[in-house]
Protein backbone atom coordinates (compact mmCIF):
# COMPACT_ATOMS: atom_id res chain seq x y z
CA UNK A 1 0.00 0.00 0.00
CA UNK A 2 1.31 3.45 -0.88
CA UNK A 3 0.46 5.88 1.92
CA UNK A 4 -0.09 9.50 0.86
CA UNK A 5 2.45 11.95 2.27
CA UNK A 6 1.49 14.42 4.98
CA UNK A 7 0.18 17.70 3.62
CA UNK A 8 0.83 21.13 5.01
CA UNK A 9 -2.11 23.26 6.06
CA UNK A 10 -1.12 26.03 3.64
CA UNK A 11 -0.55 23.72 0.68
CA UNK A 12 -3.74 21.75 1.03
CA UNK A 13 -6.35 24.12 2.41
CA UNK A 14 -5.20 27.33 0.71
CA UNK A 15 -3.76 26.22 -2.62
CA UNK A 16 -5.18 22.83 -3.56
CA UNK A 17 -8.55 22.66 -1.81
CA UNK A 18 -9.68 26.13 -0.69
CA UNK A 19 -13.40 25.28 -0.60
CA UNK A 20 -13.79 24.29 3.08
CA UNK A 21 -11.96 27.37 4.35
CA UNK A 22 -13.39 29.61 1.64
CA UNK A 23 -16.98 28.57 2.30
CA UNK A 24 -16.47 28.98 6.05
CA UNK A 25 -15.11 32.48 5.48
CA UNK A 26 -18.03 33.28 3.17
CA UNK A 27 -20.50 32.06 5.81
CA UNK A 28 -18.86 34.31 8.41
CA UNK A 29 -19.13 37.20 5.95
CA UNK A 30 -22.85 36.62 5.43
CA UNK A 31 -23.56 36.24 9.15
CA UNK A 32 -21.72 39.48 9.96
CA UNK A 33 -23.50 41.26 7.09
CA UNK A 34 -26.87 40.10 8.47
CA UNK A 35 -26.00 41.30 11.98
CA UNK A 36 -24.88 44.66 10.59
CA UNK A 37 -28.13 44.96 8.60
CA UNK A 38 -30.17 44.32 11.75
CA UNK A 39 -28.14 46.41 14.18
CA UNK A 40 -26.44 49.04 12.03
CA UNK A 41 -23.19 48.64 13.99
CA UNK A 42 -20.25 50.16 12.10
CA UNK A 43 -17.71 47.78 13.63
CA UNK A 44 -19.72 44.79 12.42
CA UNK A 45 -19.77 46.31 8.93
CA UNK A 46 -15.97 46.61 8.99
CA UNK A 47 -15.59 43.01 10.22
CA UNK A 48 -17.90 41.83 7.45
CA UNK A 49 -15.81 43.68 4.88
CA UNK A 50 -12.60 42.16 6.22
CA UNK A 51 -14.12 38.66 6.08
CA UNK A 52 -15.18 39.30 2.48
CA UNK A 53 -11.64 40.38 1.55
CA UNK A 54 -10.22 37.24 3.18
CA UNK A 55 -12.70 35.07 1.25
CA UNK A 56 -11.68 36.68 -2.04
CA UNK A 57 -7.98 36.32 -1.22
CA UNK A 58 -8.37 32.58 -0.51
CA UNK A 59 -9.92 31.87 -3.90
CA UNK A 60 -7.61 34.27 -5.75
CA UNK A 61 -4.55 32.58 -4.27
CA UNK A 62 -5.83 29.17 -5.36
CA UNK A 63 -6.47 30.44 -8.89
CA UNK A 64 -3.07 32.12 -9.27
CA UNK A 65 -0.79 29.50 -7.67
CA UNK A 66 -0.57 26.10 -9.39
CA UNK A 67 0.95 23.55 -7.01
CA UNK A 68 3.04 20.51 -8.02
CA UNK A 69 0.08 18.29 -7.07
CA UNK A 70 -2.17 20.22 -9.45
CA UNK A 71 0.40 20.02 -12.27
CA UNK A 72 0.75 16.27 -11.68
CA UNK A 73 -2.99 15.63 -11.50
CA UNK A 74 -3.58 17.41 -14.81
CA UNK A 75 -0.78 15.36 -16.37
CA UNK A 76 -2.21 12.05 -15.16
CA UNK A 77 -5.70 13.05 -16.34
CA UNK A 78 -4.19 13.54 -19.82
CA UNK A 79 -2.52 10.13 -19.55
CA UNK A 80 -5.89 8.55 -18.75
CA UNK A 81 -7.44 10.29 -21.76
CA UNK A 82 -4.65 8.99 -24.01
CA UNK A 83 -5.02 5.47 -22.60
CA UNK A 84 -8.76 5.51 -23.25
CA UNK A 85 -8.10 6.68 -26.82
CA UNK A 86 -5.50 3.93 -27.37
CA UNK A 87 -2.65 6.38 -27.96
CA UNK A 88 0.49 4.93 -26.33
CA UNK A 89 2.84 7.37 -28.08
CA UNK A 90 1.07 10.28 -26.37
CA UNK A 91 1.53 8.54 -23.01
CA UNK A 92 5.21 7.86 -23.63
CA UNK A 93 5.78 11.56 -24.29
CA UNK A 94 4.79 12.26 -20.67
CA UNK A 95 7.27 9.76 -19.22
CA UNK A 96 10.90 10.47 -18.34
CA UNK A 97 13.42 8.34 -20.30
CA UNK A 98 14.76 6.82 -17.08
CA UNK A 99 11.33 6.07 -15.60
CA UNK A 100 10.65 2.75 -13.91
CA UNK A 101 7.66 0.47 -13.32
CA UNK A 102 6.96 -1.05 -9.90
CA UNK A 103 4.45 -3.67 -8.81
CA UNK A 104 2.44 -3.08 -5.60
CA UNK A 105 4.54 -0.23 -4.14
CA UNK A 106 7.49 2.07 -4.68
CA UNK A 107 9.43 -0.09 -2.23
CA UNK A 108 9.46 -2.94 -4.74
CA UNK A 109 12.36 -3.09 -7.23
CA UNK A 110 11.82 -1.02 -10.35
CA UNK A 111 11.43 -2.85 -13.62
CA UNK A 112 13.25 -1.63 -16.74
CA UNK A 113 11.82 0.91 -19.14
CA UNK A 114 11.20 -1.85 -21.68
CA UNK A 115 8.62 -3.44 -19.33
CA UNK A 116 7.00 -0.06 -18.83
CA UNK A 117 6.87 0.62 -22.56
CA UNK A 118 5.53 -2.87 -23.23
CA UNK A 119 2.68 -2.31 -20.77
CA UNK A 120 1.79 0.96 -22.43
CA UNK A 121 1.99 -0.54 -25.93
CA UNK A 122 -0.45 -3.25 -24.84
CA UNK A 123 -3.14 -0.55 -24.92
CA UNK A 124 -3.04 -0.95 -28.69
CA UNK A 125 -3.66 -4.69 -28.51
CA UNK A 126 -5.15 -7.00 -25.86
CA UNK A 127 -5.56 -4.21 -23.33
CA UNK A 128 -7.34 -1.82 -25.69
CA UNK A 129 -9.78 0.06 -23.46
CA UNK A 130 -13.42 -0.05 -24.44
CA UNK A 131 -14.80 1.61 -21.32
CA UNK A 132 -13.21 3.32 -18.34
CA UNK A 133 -14.52 5.07 -15.25
CA UNK A 134 -12.12 7.04 -13.05
CA UNK A 135 -13.23 6.40 -9.47
CA UNK A 136 -10.39 8.27 -7.78
CA UNK A 137 -7.78 10.84 -8.80
CA UNK A 138 -5.87 12.70 -6.09
CA UNK A 139 -2.50 14.40 -5.96
CA UNK A 140 -0.16 15.27 -3.09
CA UNK A 141 2.74 17.69 -3.23
CA UNK A 142 6.07 16.25 -2.03
CA UNK A 143 8.19 19.34 -2.65
CA UNK A 144 8.44 22.16 -5.17
CA UNK A 145 9.46 19.77 -7.95
CA UNK A 146 7.69 16.50 -7.10
CA UNK A 147 4.21 15.17 -6.51
CA UNK A 148 2.45 11.84 -6.05
CA UNK A 149 -0.85 11.02 -7.76
CA UNK A 150 -3.14 8.12 -6.83
CA UNK A 151 -5.43 6.86 -9.59
CA UNK A 152 -8.25 4.33 -9.31
CA UNK A 153 -10.32 3.10 -12.24
CA UNK A 154 -12.93 0.57 -13.31
CA UNK A 155 -11.74 -0.53 -16.73
CA UNK A 156 -13.13 -2.76 -19.46
CA UNK A 157 -10.72 -3.93 -22.14
CA UNK A 158 -11.06 -6.13 -25.21
CA UNK A 159 -9.54 -9.04 -23.27
CA UNK A 160 -11.46 -8.60 -19.99
CA UNK A 161 -14.84 -9.92 -18.94
CA UNK A 162 -16.52 -6.82 -17.62
CA UNK A 163 -15.15 -3.90 -15.60
CA UNK A 164 -11.95 -4.54 -13.68
CA UNK A 165 -10.93 -2.37 -10.70
CA UNK A 166 -7.31 -1.23 -10.84
CA UNK A 167 -5.21 1.28 -8.90
CA UNK A 168 -2.01 3.10 -9.77
CA UNK A 169 0.44 5.50 -8.16
CA UNK A 170 2.51 7.98 -10.17
CA UNK A 171 5.51 9.99 -9.06
CA UNK A 172 5.71 13.11 -11.21
CA UNK A 173 8.73 15.40 -11.33
CA UNK A 174 9.59 18.73 -12.91
CA UNK A 175 12.34 18.21 -15.51
CA UNK A 176 15.25 20.67 -15.96
CA UNK A 177 13.42 22.03 -19.02
CA UNK A 178 10.43 22.89 -16.81
CA UNK A 179 8.14 20.15 -18.13
CA UNK A 180 6.37 17.81 -15.71
CA UNK A 181 7.04 14.12 -16.48
CA UNK A 182 6.28 10.78 -14.87
CA UNK A 183 9.32 9.37 -13.10
CA UNK A 184 7.91 6.23 -11.48
CA UNK A 185 4.72 4.25 -12.02
CA UNK A 186 3.32 1.80 -9.50
CA UNK A 187 0.87 -0.82 -10.73
CA UNK A 188 -0.66 -1.10 -7.28
CA UNK A 189 -3.58 -3.50 -7.62
CA UNK A 190 -5.74 -5.38 -10.09
CA UNK A 191 -9.13 -6.67 -8.94
CA UNK A 192 -8.05 -5.89 -5.37
CA UNK A 193 -4.94 -8.06 -5.61
CA UNK A 194 -1.26 -7.36 -6.05
CA UNK A 195 -0.38 -7.83 -9.73
CA UNK A 196 2.21 -10.53 -10.37
CA UNK A 197 3.42 -9.10 -13.67
CA UNK A 198 3.17 -5.94 -15.81
CA UNK A 199 0.38 -5.56 -18.34
CA UNK A 200 1.05 -7.33 -21.63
Amino acid sequence: MNTPPDESLLGHYFLENPWPLGLFSLAVTLILALIWYQQGNGRIAIASGVALIITGAIFLLEAVVVTPAEHATVLIRSVVDSAEAGEPDAILETIAPNASLHLESLQQPGRPFSDLEGSIRSLERANRISDNWVTGLRGWTLDSNRAIVHLACLTTTESSYGSVPNTWVFEVRRSPDGAWRIQRIVFESLMGRTPDRPLR
